[in-house]
């Protein structure tokens, strides 16, 4: 215990903020008199620690803290068939206006790509949200015991700024299942809210006719296709 409080200590001592000396705030330099004398304000340090806080928090509301390492700079762009997906998808997280449909195999890299223009979208500020359809679905039914959390929970996924369904189609489809969907969609399309869907396009023809004639929207959606896209999992090395 006495080592590894040592080495705790030496870590810390090595990232003391050398301005302040650890103590987060900055005694501002003021005659007496001055109404600003004896006190003090926050060092960049603690500044730039408040703000990757934040950004944590906002992260995990965005449900987005489990795909953080899903970035455009760790996106592999020599995959055969991802070159125009990934072009489509770094200038929506520039300018999100429309609806953005990624259509493609499993495996070629739409998970990566909608997550990775989400986490921009969340680091310029805008509000975002990221769910699997199955597990959208999860949530609703789990909140739907509680009235007023469900209506809160079903409110924000129809207003968040940005919202990402990952895998429409994955679900098991019935009435209630196509109610909801239509109910989110429909409102985000009255709104003019930017939303990303990613699909295989077996289960994409498989969803009810409603859902499926609302994304293929034109003036809408811009549809993006994997067409030489293949699955890649099989052929990435074991991490070492």
């Amino acid at each position: 215990m006495k080592i590894n409080e040592e080495n705790q200590y030496a870590r810390d001592s090595s990232q003391v903020c050398p301005v302040c000396a650890g103590a987060g705030r900055l005694r501002v330099a003021a005659q007496p008199g001055d109404p600003s004398f004896g006190s003090s304000v926050l060092c960049t340090c603690r500044k730039a620690q408040l703000a990757a806080q934040h950004l944590r928090q906002r992260r995990q509301a965005a449900n987005l803290d489990d795909l953080r390492h899903c970035t455009f700079s760790t996106f592999n762009p020599r995959l055969p068939g991802v070159q125009e997906a990934l072009r489509g998808c770094t200038e929506y997280a520039l300018h999100p206006r429309g609806w953005l449909l990624l259509l493609g195999p499993c495996g070629c890299g739409k998970t990566h790509l909608a997550a990775s223009l989400a986490q921009q979208s969340l680091e310029s500020g805008a509000e975002v949200f990221f769910t699997g359809a199955p597990d959208l679905l999860d949530l609703l039914r789990a909140a739907m015991s509680a009235p007023a959390g469900y209506t809160r929970l079903l409110e924000w996924v129809r207003e968040v700024e940005l919202l990402v369904i990952d895998d429409l189609g994955a679900h098991s489809s019935s009435a209630w299942t196509t109610e909801k969907f239509l109910q989110i969609l429909d409102a985000r399309a009255n709104s003019a809210l930017s939303t990303v869907i990613t699909a295989i396009p077996k289960e994409f023809q498989g969803l009810d006719d409603r859902l499926r004639s609302r994304l293929n929207d034109t003036h809408l959606v811009t549809t993006i296709l994997f067409e030489r896209a293949r699955d890649y999992r099989p052929f990435k090395l074991p991490p070492r």
